[in-house]
């Protein structure tokens, strides 16, 4: 049985395996860059995200991975001043629908932050 390494410049996060796009890097001077939704090669966060963005309901095991997704962006992300990344960090855990969701990425989206 054969198994196929990751390449060097691979990422796990939990059960997720992001490796970055050289096409389309963060436009951010950042130590660690935040890990785009696209780049994860499981599949797991692509599935998720695409029932997500059809608005329809999500497993639980999807509504944990787009947390974790979410979590590691915005932990990562560059975010305005003004925005208080603790308190919104906070706010993932309590995320329990595909409408919580979209209300906490339009939340984001006002402090400069877009992980969908």
């Amino acid at each position: 049985m054969t198994t196929n390494p990751l390449p060097d410049n691979a990422e796990v996060i939990g059960p997720l395996i992001f490796v970055p796009n050289p096409e389309y890097p963060y436009p951010f001077p950042v130590a660690r860059p935040p890990r785009f939704w696209m780049e994860e090669i499981t599949g797991k966060l692509a599935v998720a995200v695409e029932q997500y963005l059809q608005g329809e309901p999500l497993t639980d095991d999807q509504l944990a991975i787009i947390k974790l997704y979410l979590k590691q962006y915005l932990e990562r992300a560059v975010i305005d001043d003004s925005a208080d990344r603790k308190r919104l960090l906070s706010r993932i855990d309590r995320l329990r629908t595909t409408r919580d969701i979209e209300r906490f990425a339009d939340e984001l989206s006002e402090v400069g932050v877009e992980p969908f």
